[in-house]
């Protein structure tokens, strides 16, 4: 009887190992592809891979890092007195294109205005990726203030608009390309296309412009407008671009580093603040286009 019960046992634990091993398969199997978008600042430093703008007053501190691009961004009041931000004369500017951060109507239409431009989860710390389980949510009847307060030597987050919705970006099939040892398997190689850009023939120019004051009603203001560009783009396998760590601590079957919440968690040597990607449909990559 012991025997028995220890054969199904075994038997149920080799079922489950066979079962996230297919599921893995499936995920990770499959060719599909990425492409990484690096960007330039004008006037702007880097620290430890952020951009920052900071003048005697504030302190801007940009994150890009996610799917299709994220514009936030943390603006710190270094003074000792309240700091004001106008946001219906602040706008965010895509190829001169201009976004406006506040328009005076419910948010559910403003997000049907903005169309496939607006981000509509929670406010974004810097450095935060967004959650790919979910997060607070932000309710549809609620109006955006059109003044900010941040208070003395204190932050404010913003996350609103994407830089790129789109799909995939055309790039040329003659664009050239080096081969690399794949990240998930290093006895394969890979194939990574690369092109750069000058501010000149960058495919997508982009701009922060925000209005201050250090009075509520705004009798002297002063702008902060920071400018970015595309400076090159990286076409690769999803396999190269991220892969998955084997968790020692697990003896038995192949088991991978998870988070918190139980997700297989996923890392990328090409993560940077001041980049960010898109996972790109197999009919919009070079290697099917070719």
């Amino acid at each position: 009887m012991y025997l028995n019960e220890h054969a199904i046992k075994n038997n149920h634990d080799m079922k489950k190992i066979i079962g996230i091993g297919l599921i893995v398969l499936f995920f990770y199997g499959c060719k599909s592809y990425v492409q990484v978008f690096e960007t330039n600042g004008k006037n702007l430093e880097i620290e430890n891979e952020f951009y920052v703008y900071e003048n005697d007053s504030l302190k801007i501190t940009y994150s890009f890092w996610t799917q299709k691009g994220l514009m936030t961004f943390a603006i710190f009041n270094k003074l000792d007195k309240p700091l004001y931000i106008d946001w219906k004369k602040s706008s965010y500017i895509d190829n001169s294109v201009k976004l406006n951060y506040w328009i005076d109507e419910e948010k559910k239409k403003s997000l049907e205005y903005y169309g496939s431009y607006y981000y509509d989860g929670p406010l974004l710390k810097p450095g935060y990726a967004v959650s790919s389980t979910g997060g607070v949510s932000v309710s549809s009847t609620v109006k955006v203030e059109r003044i900010t307060f941040i208070p003395p030597t204190s932050n404010y987050y913003r996350s609103q608009f994407y830089i790129l919705p789109i799909n995939f970006f055309k790039l040329d099939t003659k664009i050239k390309y080096k081969e690399v040892l794949r990240n998930d398997k290093p006895k394969k190689k890979t194939k990574i296309y690369e092109k750069s850009y000058s501010k000149e023939n960058s495919p997508l120019i982009f701009r922060n412009f925000l209005t201050f004051s250090f009075s509520e009603n705004f009798e002297n203001e002063f702008y902060v407008d920071n400018e970015f560009y595309i400076s090159g783009i990286k076409e690769m396998d999803r396999r190269h671009f991220e892969y998955t760590k084997r968790d020692e601590s697990v003896k038995l079957g192949k088991f991978y580093l998870k988070d918190e919440n139980g997700n297989i968690l996923k890392f990328s040597d090409y993560k940077k603040e001041s980049s960010f990607y898109l996972y790109i449909p197999k009919e919009g990559s070079i290697d099917y286009r070719k």
